[in-house]
């Protein structure tokens, strides 16, 4: 944890979650209706000063202990485009040398960084905070509604508030950036000596770890065929991109090598799908394959499993899923709605291979921009890989409808399309689970088994869980977490659960635990206590059930 990832964290999290709208008059409100994680409870607004200053003030608090309120923070009053840099720069941001040709700094922009545009030197009064560097996107308060610079309370458009590529931002084409800025901490402490006692430097190690990002491991994507032929993919705001490859034995989407360089060549996660019929196995593989042969090992591959194809069997899907897997030594994954999955026995596919599930839910639901979505608990399957949860998505850029996507985990997409097993391991004793950080048979078995409902759904294993919470955690803390005293103990997994069972964790299980450092690596209370379910939530999850007793309806 940084400044630096915290203020990104924060930025992205308003621009792509909250209903944030643009107002300079109202530039205060989402600060000021705030809670410690970012979320807002109803419509603010901002502007594009308020926004940065907010998130670094975040990021101030979070990694190295300023108080609220302290002037060591950026009292967002005090300052807009015109004086910002005078006041990133008494909090230890430091300026980045680039060349104007381009506009980007020496060694390329680091997540965190601020960039000015400011009218005294030649720009135009607007600043942004480059919020993930590795895909080139920056977060920003851009516009109001009606074009004006003071719009009703939250984001009317879905682009009030917004992440895009600073590549193609107005801004960078017509060279009107005027600087970058970078926080350093050592240049902070000097600046402010009081805060250097709460944060000692690291100790050295031998050779650097690959970084883990503190940022939520979820993405948001689309899926697209011939139906979406034209689309501008690199334009859109994307993380992810699932692309219709072949159908039968006999079809090709004529726009898929259009669409799936389109997504690889912008950044993108690329996905490739067979959409299953009536037929034999092996010549839908075979003709699949050939297909997406350019894009193995650079795609994931899924199977689509509705319309006349369910009719065939779980047989039929687990003998392409199979064939598929050993022909590329890759992960492919299946896609089903929840008529699907309740009617048929999934569970030789679900011990191997993950579920894109068509939610039928709010389907019909239009949403201008993604929204992070009750995550629904299935049989066999416990959470989704990717949760399909509306068919009338509309993004900036594109006229029509879009199904709209949410991955849950980045790092297992990632393994599906190496040779990489996504698999849970399966223990060699209940009381042994492998701390892997996903929620799949072995956890859930354990689950049941330490919950008392082997033999029940899933969902009675969960209700206990919550009975559980609700002795363990009292109603002042669940009051902070979910706004309410108690948990439901009537369903299943929900965001709401998730933040109480993280806040029991980060209490009990954070300072036993051998797996934190692996999964949640110097989090931050709010970076752990998200409402999400990651590798992270899930891996305290096993730990509880290593250390838990069989039917005793309690963890630990």
């Amino acid at each position: 944890m940084s400044v630096a990832s915290v203020a990104a964290s924060i930025a992205r999290r308003i621009c792509d979650v909250e209903d944030v709208g643009y107002s300079q008059p109202d530039r205060r409100t989402w600060y000021s209706e705030a809670d410690w994680e970012g979320h807002v409870k109803s419509p603010q607004n901002a502007d594009c000063s308020s926004l940065v200053c907010g998130a670094v003030n975040y990021g101030l608090h979070d990694a190295l202990g300023v108080p609220w309120g302290h002037k060591a923070l950026l009292e967002i009053d005090d300052f807009w485009t015109g004086n910002m840099r005078e006041g990133l720069e008494a909090r230890g941001f430091q300026e980045v040398p680039w060349e104007d040709t381009n506009l980007y700094p020496d060694g390329g922009f680091q997540t965190g960084d601020v960039v000015l545009s400011v009218a005294s030197e030649g720009g135009k009064k607007h600043v942004v905070i480059i919020t993930d560097a590795a895909n080139d996107l920056l977060s920003e308060a851009w516009i109001a509604e009606d074009g004006s610079d003071d719009g009703v309370l939250g984001d009317q458009t879905g682009v009030e508030t917004r992440t895009v590529s600073y590549s193609s931002h107005p801004y960078t084409r017509s060279g009107a950036w005027t600087s970058c800025h970078r926080f350093n901490r050592d240049r902070f402490l000097a600046q402010w000596p009081e805060f250097a006692k709460k944060t000692p430097a690291p100790n050295p190690t031998p050779a650097p770890a690959p970084a883990t990002p503190s940022m939520p491991a979820h993405a948001h994507g689309i899926d697209v065929s011939s139906y979406q032929e034209g689309i501008d993919i690199a334009g859109l705001w994307a993380d992810f991109v699932i692309v219709k490859c072949t159908e039968g034995d006999g079809y090709t989407n004529p726009c898929m090598g259009a669409q799936a360089q389109a997504t690889l060549s912008s950044g993108k996660r690329l996905g490739l799908y067979h959409f299953a019929r009536p037929g034999d196995v092996s010549d839908q593989v075979r003709y699949f394959l050939a297909a997406a042969k350019p894009y193995l090992g650079r795609a994931t591959l899924w199977l689509d499993w509705e319309d006349d194809a369910p009719a065939q069997g779980p047989g039929w899907a687990l003998a392409w899923l199979d064939a598929v897997a050993a022909a590329t030594g890759t992960t492919p994954g299946i896609y089903m709605n929840g008529s699907t999955v309740n009617d048929y026995d999934w569970a030789a596919v679900a011990a191997r291979y993950p579920l894109w599930y068509a939610d039928p839910t709010n389907y019909n639901t239009t949403y201008i921009g993604y929204i992070d979505p009750t995550v629904p608990s299935l049989r066999f399957w416990g959470q989704p890989l990717v949760h399909q949860y509306s068919q009338r998505g509309r993004l900036a850029g594109y006229g029509g409808a879009l199904d709209f996507n949410r991955l849950r985990d980045r790092s297992v997409w990632d393994r599906m399309r190496t040779a990489g097993s996504v698999s849970p391991s399966t223990p060699a004793a209940p009381a042994a689970l492998v701390v892997d950080g996903e929620y799949g048979p072995a956890t859930l078995r354990r689950l049941w088994e330490v919950m008392g409902a082997v033999g029940y759904p899933e969902v009675f294993a969960v209700a206990n869980l919550r009975r559980y919470l609700n002795k363990a955690v009292p109603a002042h803390s669940q009051r902070m977490l979910t706004g309410a005293d108690r948990l439901p103990e009537d369903r299943g997994w929900d965001a709401q659960l998730f933040r109480v069972f993280q806040y029991w964790a980060w209490c009990w299980v954070r300072p036993v635990s051998s797996s934190w450092s692996t999964f949640a690596p110097g989090w931050s209370f709010g970076e752990f206590i998200d409402g999400e379910a990651g590798p992270a939530t899930w891996a305290a999850l096993q730990e509880a059930l290593n250390r838990s007793k069989t039917a005793s309806f309690r963890l630990m």
